[in-house]
């Protein structure tokens, strides 16, 4: 009874210790990708692939759609930051000239209107010398004839 509780005990450690290493050191399933032509044992001529190649073919097809779709969008949202960066800074710069113009514009205008003010000589006939002197000149000759008058009337 002693031996069968040995043996039994023996047998489970053996098994124990020949099942462990499988579990633990087990390994990816190899990928095999093998080319048939038309006439050897497949249904058509192409490629063959096992389950693990098939498997890992098609998540890499998968992986790397999604990561052209994320990189394209990527791009895509920096590439309208840009544009519209350089529509914002376009736009500031366009308010920024119409703004300088027209306080140019203003600027000169101010000065044409002053300089015509000082330039533009007054008709001889508006100005204030002619009227000084047409009414000096006047007065002189209302009092000649007048005295002359008076000369004329005592004699």
């Amino acid at each position: 009874m002693k031996t069968k509780k040995i043996i039994t005990a023996i047998t489970l450690f053996v098994y124990m210790f020949c099942s462990l290493p499988a579990v633990v050191y087990a390994e990816e399933p190899e990928q095999k990708i093998m080319t048939i032509r038309k006439g050897q044992p497949a249904p058509y001529s192409g490629t063959l692939f096992n389950t693990a190649a098939a498997a890992r073919l098609q998540v890499d097809l998968q992986f790397t759609e999604a990561s052209c779709n994320i990189e394209t969008d990527r791009q895509l949202g920096l590439l309208r930051s840009k544009l519209q960066l350089d529509i914002d800074l376009l736009k500031a710069q366009l308010n920024s000239q119409k703004q300088l113009h027209q306080d140019v514009l203003l600027i000169k205008n101010d000065q044409i209107k002053f300089l015509e003010s000082y330039s533009l000589e007054t008709k001889w006939y508006d100005s204030n010398e002619f009227w000084l002197v047409t009414g000096l000149v006047a007065g002189i000759a209302v009092t000649a004839i007048a005295g002359w008058s008076l000369g004329q009337a005592n004699n």
